[in-house]
């Protein structure tokens, strides 16, 4: 049990991860049919991300949900002013300003909630996340039929859009939905474009260092785990850990003699530091002072990446989140500078939160989501 609550707190940390549904229109419904979707005038009923058949009565008013990726989600699509519920690891109140103003229906679980909150609150619809561990089964149990529960992810690059397309047809947000999975598209193209073409011996092999901040804790993620070859594919690197004895592509605990031995063209650490980053975070001396203890660790210094100054910070925000796609915008400028001279992943971050998350934000003034910053 233990290690199941483990190994789900690292998928909500950084987990990482597109089919369109085709509709045509019959009688007086919509039925999307390759996703086994259905819509009459008054109620939808949608395959989920578990495969479980959701109707779900219309028009949705007020959700709740359990998941941050969820949250930020519900923003894209312009849904924020219908959430009655949330999680409880949403802490950013700059790109969520009213948090305070909402509930906390769960807990350190996504699937441990406060159900006399929850009922109190008059839900239309509970969005939940597919995660591989106990607790999903007992939470229908409690709140279905009173309450829908449909399971959507949003931290994963094979579901995003679809899962973006079905919450905008729940929402009542389909035109948003699609002004994303345009730009989604759009920022895709263009850095497939560029590193489609790449042979291995053009791209550096990258290890992306992971754990609960020690520099001497060391996880990270082979090839198996949610988003790690889509990563790989539009980044145009090589993952050193991709065939690494794993729990479902997590490597709970890297061999450091076995990582001494590895050539690391480029370093990526996603070490979680608290009040390192983040919008309401300006002060990057802490990420700074992190990176600087990697580089002169002994495990680490022998690195090409280490000689050649090529060790990154990135925030855990990144992956795990529907921002994951900013995450591989900075990967792929840091791993073929030359390549991706034309693209500037600040400006992509930026257009982001201004046309996405709707916040008025500068990111020349604030804000510490990667180091160095060039």
């Amino acid at each position: 049990m233990k290690k199941n609550k483990v190994f789900t707190m690292l998928i909500i940390a950084f987990s990482f991860a597109p089919l369109l549904a085709e509709g045509q229109l019959e009688d007086e419904s919509i039925t999307l049919t390759e996703h086994a979707m259905e819509i009459i005038p008054d109620s939808i009923t949608i395959t989920d991300s578990k495969g479980r058949e959701v109707k779900v009565n219309l028009p949705v008013e007020r959700v709740a949900f359990s998941h941050f990726a969820t949250g930020e989600a519900i923003k894209i699509v312009d849904a924020w002013d219908m959430v009655v519920g949330r999680d409880a690891f949403t802490s950013d109140r700059i790109i969520f300003p009213d948090l305070d103003e909402i509930p906390l229906i769960s807990g350190m679980s996504v699937y441990e909630l406060n159900y006399e909150e929850i009922y109190e609150l008059d839900i239309d619809l509970f969005i939940a996340v597919d995660i591989p561990m106990p607790g999903f089964d007992e939470m229908v149990l409690k709140l279905e039929p009173d309450i829908p529960v449909v399971t959507l992810n949003f931290h994963e690059p094979s579901t995003i859009k679809e899962n973006l397309e079905k919450l905008g047809l729940l929402l009542g947000k389909e035109e948003e939905a699609r002004d994303y999975i345009d730009w989604y598209d759009d920022l895709v193209d263009g850095m497939s474009s560029k590193t489609a073409a790449l042979d291995e011996t053009e791209m550096p092999a990258m290890f992306y260092k992971v754990g609960w901040g020690g520099v001497d804790d060391i996880q990270t993620f082979t090839d198996d785990f949610t988003a790690m070859p889509e990563r790989n594919m539009l980044t145009g690197c090589i993952n050193t850990a991709a065939e690494v004895p794993s729990t479902g592509g997590w490597v709970q605990a890297v061999d450091p003699e076995w990582l001494v031995t590895q050539s690391v063209d480029v370093m990526v650490v996603g070490d979680p530091i608290q009040n390192g980053y983040g919008a309401g975070v300006d002060d990057n001396s802490l990420i700074r002072d992190h990176r600087e203890k990697i580089v002169e660790h002994s495990i680490y210094s022998g690195f090409e990446a280490v000689k050649n100054k090529r060790v990154y910070m990135i925030a855990g925000e990144f992956f795990g989140t529907p921002r994951f796609i900013i995450g591989y915008a900075y990967m792929a400028k840091w791993f073929h500078p030359a390549l991706f001279s034309d693209f500037d992943p600040q400006t992509i971050h930026q257009e982001y939160l201004t046309r996405f998350m709707r916040i008025d934000y500068d990111l020349n003034e604030h804000g510490v989501f990667i180091y160095p910053e060039e």
